[in-house]
């Protein structure tokens, strides 16, 4: 398991959270890592000043992959041999694992989150903004790697900042692969490639700062909440985002989740990440979801409701456990179940949200 932290850099753990070592001494501050879905030994990190660091060991040791690349890089998709990163100075794509990188434009932005959808002869890439010049809207739209881009409209509010963006990796309900952005109003689904988009229903009132799809099962559907009006958590829908439920009872009150992932064992497991900016409690917690699809079929709609602590809580600085603001899919001993389940490989994505908005008022006492 890797963490992205502000403070400690990189983390890797490999006992499944139960203990943390610094992997990048010199970085200190991470804001995103993640496993190439295709090539599980291989990892990339975007950290705040130092650009994109790559591992080929699973995240023991790391270089520097930032050749054309600006410093401050907020999140990653990859499809195939092709990666895109959003940075606080647009997005750029590289076709030669991370070895040189090309800018796309959107120059202008602070880019918080992209996704590649494919397509028979190529692929359309999203990217989110939460802040810079956006002109019209926060959500922007590509086809292949042109650099030419459109605001998306289509019934998503101009004002609405995007956290993050998903695309299914099969159709569920239509023709096309469905895509979902969590904006500071909520969430939205489009099944028409970004063409029109609807607001999502069943979720609490306010931002949605993560989503993530079963890649085993399209309709099944994980979202989460920072809790910035109090209603925070994870929730999950297995009728196409129709409706949802709270999962994980275990959670702390009132949860500031940072990051989620899932694991394909058995049964299934949500990882998710809460951190408190009032009191700096931070905990990562395993959530077990036995209905869940692993490799295909159709889950009941009964979430499991318990979640367990796999870090000890910090409460301070004296603690030794990190402060945890993006962690990372895939514990290590996952390795060789990845090569069994490479058709499922996308398990591994984790998708993450750095903060701007330090809200300590929704915290205090």
């Amino acid at each position: 398991m890797l963490a992205a932290t502000q403070g400690r850099g990189i983390l890797r753990s490999a006992d499944s959270g139960g203990s943390w070592t610094s992997v990048t001494p010199a970085v200190d501050a991470a804001w995103v890592v993640r496993f190439d879905p295709q090539q599980p030994l291989i990892a990339y990190a975007g950290t705040q000043s130092s650009g994109l660091l790559k591992s080929v060991d699973e995240g023991k040791t790391w270089n520097d992959a930032s050749s054309g690349l600006s410093a401050d890089v907020r999140t990653i998709d990859v499809l195939g041999a092709t990666m895109v990163a959003g940075t606080s100075r647009g997005a750029f794509d590289s076709t030669d694992g991370a070895t040189t990188w090309h800018p796309l434009g959107l120059a202008d932005l602070d880019v918080s989150s992209v996704a590649l959808l494919a397509k028979p002869n190529g692929f359309t890439v999203f990217a989110g903004v939460d802040n810079g010049r956006a002109a019209g809207g926060y959500l922007y739209q590509s086809e292949d790697l042109t650099g030419s881009w459109n605001v998306v409209k289509g019934n998503l509010p101009a004002d609405a900042t995007v956290a993050t963006i998903a695309a299914a990796t099969a159709p569920s309900g239509g023709s096309q692969p469905p895509v979902m952005a969590g904006t500071s109003q909520g969430l939205f689904r489009s099944d028409d490639r970004g063409t029109t988009w609807n607001l999502v229903s069943g979720l609490p009132a306010g931002d949605v700062n993560l989503v993530l799809f079963n890649p085993a099962n399209p309709d099944q559907i994980y979202g989460a909440s920072d809790g910035d009006l109090g209603n925070g958590g994870v929730f999950r829908s297995v009728d196409r985002g129709a409706s949802w439920s709270a999962l994980g009872a275990g959670l702390p009150p009132r949860p500031r989740v940072t990051a989620l992932a899932l694991q394909p064992s058995t049964p299934l497991q949500v990882v998710a990440s809460s951190w408190n900016p009032t009191t700096g409690q931070a905990g990562t917690y395993h959530i077990s979801d036995s209905a869940a699809a692993v490799s295909g079929g159709n889950p009941s709609s009964a979430p499991t409701a318990g979640a367990r602590p796999t870090a000890a809580q910090s409460n301070g600085p004296q603690s030794s456990a990190p402060r945890l603001r993006t962690p990372a899919s895939l514990s290590p001993s996952y390795g060789v179940a990845l090569a069994v389940l490479a058709f499922i490989a996308l398990f591994i994505v984790l998708r993450r949200w750095r903060m701007r908005r330090e809200d300590r008022r929704t915290y205090a006492p």
